[in-house]
């Protein structure tokens, strides 16, 4: 009967061959858990090298959304690599983030690098530091270098008390340690599995000029499709599963239960090359790279080439501020960017910081944030802009100053909303409501016109004389009034005085259209 050991690492073996490197990465995790054999925690290292290709470093705090699920199996050592840029620079990776990583993760022979190295830094020996250093080495165990653990020994002023005891006792343990020997059968896996992350290194290797090339090509210009489809080959006699994606994907009729299966593996590894300011799992692939992502924070400052397939960005109003701290707008200026098509929720801010707004190739904004001088100057310099959505913040101004200029007869569809909370005069209660304005081209009535209160009529006397630049074909006019001014005592009479007082008001403006219609609901 095979024991606990043989089994992860046979599944190992399976998983390998299969071309799922996480989860054969996965099984030698938990044969490291039954055996910590030295050929397993080689094996554990040189798999996660391999594998860490291609996945950018991740921010030892960086949040996740409730729904992103459990971690990736990458997730620790892409901390890792952003933990190991301290003992780089010569500095102990702080305490504070060896303490996160210990509660973040499960037990795992790859945490021990970062430790023992930055065990050899200044900084090292303060108390916070000292601590959590010798709780991460206690929370993994051995086998460790004990070397790096007596240089600090020897720095740590006299009177730490229980933690220099502690470091002690780390040490004793680390020395006293002696490797178990696998038996015949585990050892012959053991071989196999190294035969088999070794080939596929090297094939990795072989492929690596065609591969980066191939990829470069397509991030520079993503429409091409000779490039990806040339690509699809390269990775499949590799084994690698994008190969497979991409190939899919250009199906005419792909199997979409493949596809979805394929994503589900490795929708984080494909989504990686982006960087962390992505909300994990929201990224949709065409032809197999990211076309569209959702953002997570206000900006990436510099992101990397892989942007380059990206056509269009939403940010969440739950993560994003309307004006980003600091100098805002590098990150629409990098040049991975610039094949970028639509920019849905955008803060104001960012867009206006664009340096070269004329080489844009930006068809569709949804804004945030209008507060920002000289916005209007650089949407009318977007050459290509066509749709625009905006939550306006204050009067009418910015959207007249958009009217009044050659956005007017340029944009096929322009949608404005306002809210704003307001009180029934009559009932007292509030409600959330305000005005909108949504402009059609080639439509029966092009300019549709909204207001919910009849203090926002005023505020609209501008907005419709400046919408008949746009066209001055038609006119929808909806007051959605009802539950607003209603009372059952007067019998709707404040609702009729007050519809009558909002018509009063617009019928000046209103009378610059050749038909115009009244909705009341």
């Amino acid at each position: 009967m095979i024991d606990g050991l043989e089994m992860h690492l046979e599944r190992a073996e399976d998983a390998l061959a299969r071309n799922e490197g996480e989860a054969a990465l996965g099984h030698l995790l938990e044969a490291w858990k039954e055996c910590r054999a030295e050929p397993i925690i080689e094996l554990i290292h040189r798999l996660s090298d391999h594998l860490l290709v291609g996945f950018t470093p991740l921010e030892t705090s960086a949040p996740r959304h409730p729904e992103d699920g459990a971690r990736h199996a990458m997730d620790l050592p892409r901390v890792m690599a952003r933990l190991m840029q301290a003992p780089r620079d010569g500095f102990a990776v702080p305490g504070v983030d060896l303490d996160l990583l210990r509660r973040r993760f499960p037990a795992d022979p790859r945490m021990l690098p970062v430790v023992l190295a930055s065990a050899r830094q200044r900084g090292a020996e303060a108390l916070d530091n000292l601590k959590m250093h010798n709780a991460v080495l206690i929370y993994v165990g051995a086998p460790y270098d004990v070397e790096p653990l007596r240089e600090l020994r020897a720095r740590l002023p006299r009177d730490m008390g229980r933690e220099a005891e502690r470091l002690d006792a780390v040490i004793q343990r680390g020395e006293r340690w002696v490797p178990p020997v696998l038996g015949a059968s585990a050892q012959a896996r053991c071989d196999a599995l190294t035969e088999a992350v070794e080939a596929r290194i090297a094939g990795r290797a072989r492929s690596a000029m065609s591969r980066d090339a191939l990829l470069a090509r397509i991030h520079e210009a993503p429409r091409d499709d000779d490039a990806r489809k040339v690509l699809a080959d390269v990775l499949l006699e590799q084994g690698d599963p994008l190969g497979e994606f991409i190939a899919l994907q250009f199906m005419a009729e792909p199997d979409e239960a493949r596809l979805e299966s394929l994503l589900k593996q490795h929708r984080e590894r494909w989504e990686a090359p982006l960087g962390p300011g992505i909300r994990p799992g929201s990224t949709r692939f065409e032809r197999g790279f990211p076309v569209a992502v959702l953002m997570k924070v206000d900006e990436i400052h510099n992101p990397p080439a892989a942007w380059g397939t990206v056509e269009r960005i939403s940010w969440e109003p739950y993560y994003v501020s309307s004006f980003p701290r600091g100098e805002p707008g590098r990150m629409l200026n990098a040049p991975a960017l610039r094949h970028v098509k639509s920019l849905m929720g955008v803060p104001g801010a960012l867009v206006r910081a664009l340096k070269s707004p004329g080489e844009s190739h930006l068809q569709r904004l949804s804004l945030r944030g209008t507060g920002v001088e000289g916005l209007v100057e650089t949407l009318v310099a977007l050459p290509e802009l066509r749709r625009l959505d905006v939550e306006v913040e204050g009067g009418p101004e910015f959207v007249v100053q958009c009217l009044e200029s050659s956005l007017a007869s340029r944009l096929e569809y322009f949608e404005v909303n306002r809210q704003v909370m307001r009180c029934n005069p009559v009932t007292r209660k509030w409600f959330n409501g305000g005005w909108g304005l949504t402009l059609k081209r080639n439509e029966e009535a092009p300019v549709t016109a909204v207001i919910q209160f009849t203090e926002d009529a005023q505020e609209m006397v501008p907005l419709l004389r400046a919408a008949a630049r746009f066209s001055a074909q038609a006119l929808r006019m909806r007051l959605c009034f009802n539950g607003r001014y209603e009372s059952r005592r007067d019998g709707g009479q404040e609702l009729a005085a007050q519809v009558a007082r909002c018509k009063a008001i617009l019928e000046g403006p209103a009378s610059a259209y050749t038909r115009v219609s009244w909705e009341q609901t």
